[in-house]
C-alpha cells in the first residue's frame, strides 16, 4: 500500500505506482473541496455576524448619519448579480469598466480599518446575499427619510396654518386702525381745503399758499393703504394650505408696510395747518 500523507500546508505527499498517483489526486480533490466548503461556510457566518450599523459604516457616504448612495446600491447590485434591469443595456466593454470602477470604490473602503471593522473582502461584494442586504438597508433608509420628511412637512403646514391665522387677525386690526384714522382725515382735509378756498378769496397773496396742503390730504386720504389691506384680505381668503405630500413651496401672504405712526404725524400736521388757516382768516 502506498504511503499517503496530508500535511498542514494542504499538500499531499506520496510514493508508489501510477495507481497511487490516482489515489493521491482524488484525495487532494476531496481535501480542497472540503476546504472550499469550510471557507464558504465561514464566510456566510462572518456576514451574518456583520451588523447593519457596521455595513452602513462601510458602504455609507461617511456623513452623520451615513447614507447609502444610489451609486453604491447600483454597484452592489451589479457585482452581486441582482436587479439586472439596472445594467442590462450596457455593452460588455462598458459593463466591465463599470465593474472595475465599483470594485475600486469598494476596495478603497475595505482598506480603511475604521470603515471595515468586520474585515470583509472584495470578493464578498460578488455575493448576491450581501447585495440584497445593501439594497434592503437602502430601502429602509429611504423609508425612514420619507417618514421624517412627511413629519417635517406636517409641522411646516401646521406652522403655516398658525401664521395664516395671525396675519388674518393682524390685517383686520390694521384695517380697523386705518379706518379710524381715515374717519378723522377725510373730513379734516375737506375742512382744510374749504379754509384754503376761503382764504384765497380773502387774500390771494397770503404766505400760506406758498406752503401748500399736507401730502396726506392729496387725493383721497389713505385710500391706497386701504386698498392694500383689501388686497391682503383677498389673498388670505384664496390661500390654500399645501397637502402633506405636496412638494410645491407656498408663502403665507404678508402684511403691507403701513406706518401708523407716520399717519398719526400727518393728522397732527393737518390740524396744525388748519389752525394756521383759521388764524389767517381771522386776521383778514
Amino acid at each position: 500500500m502506498p504511503n499517503v500523507r496530508i500535511s498542514s500546508s494542504a499538500t499531499i505527499s506520496y510514493s508508489g505506482t501510477e495507481r497511487d498517483y490516482e489515489v493521491r489526486m482524488r484525495l487532494e480533490t476531496v481535501f480542497l473541496a472540503g476546504c472550499t466548503a469550510l471557507a464558504l461556510a465561514a464566510c456566510k457566518d462572518a456576514l451574518a455576524d456583520v451588523s447593519d450599523e457596521q455595513l452602513i459604516a462601510l458602504v455609507g457616504d461617511g456623513g452623520e448619519p451615513a447614507q447609502i448612495t444610489r451609486r453604491t446600491r447600483e454597484c452592489a447590485e451589479l457585482l452581486g448579480g441582482i436587479n439586472e434591469v439596472v445594467y442590462q443595456d450596457l455593452p460588455e466593454e462598458m459593463l466591465g469598466l463599470v465593474k472595475t470602477d465599483c470594485r475600486q470604490m469598494f476596495q478603497g473602503w475595505l482598506n480603511d480599518p475604521e470603515r471595515n471593522s468586520m474585515e470583509l473582502a472584495l470578493e464578498d461584494f460578488d455575493r448576491a446575499d450581501l447585495a440584497q442586504r445593501i439594497v434592503v438597508l437602502d430601502d429602509t433608509q429611504e423609508a425612514r427619510q420619507a417618514e421624517q420628511r412627511a413629519g417635517e412637512r406636517a409641522v411646516e403646514i401646521e406652522a403655516m396654518k398658525v401664521e395664516l391665522a395671525e396675519v388674518s387677525a393682524e390685517s383686520h386690526e390694521l384695517k380697523a386702525s386705518l379706518q379710524e384714522r381715515r374717519d378723522i382725515l377725510v373730513p379734516a382735509c375737506m375742512e382744510l381745503q374749504a379754509l384754503r378756498d376761503e382764504l384765497r378769496e380773502a387774500n390771494r397773496m397770503h404766505d400760506l399758499f406758498v406752503r401748500g396742503l399736507p401730502n396726506i390730504c392729496t387725493g383721497e386720504p389713505l385710500r391706497r393703504e386701504v386698498e392694500q389691506i383689501e388686497g391682503l384680505e383677498a389673498n388670505i381668503d384664496s390661500f390654500e394650505l399645501p397637502a402633506p405630500g405636496e412638494a410645491q413651496f407656498r408663502v403665507v401672504p404678508r402684511l403691507p408696510s403701513i406706518n401708523l405712526e407716520e399717519i398719526d404725524a400727518g393728522i397732527v400736521q393737518v390740524e396744525e395747518v388748519t389752525a394756521d388757516y383759521q388764524a389767517a382768516l381771522a386776521e383778514n
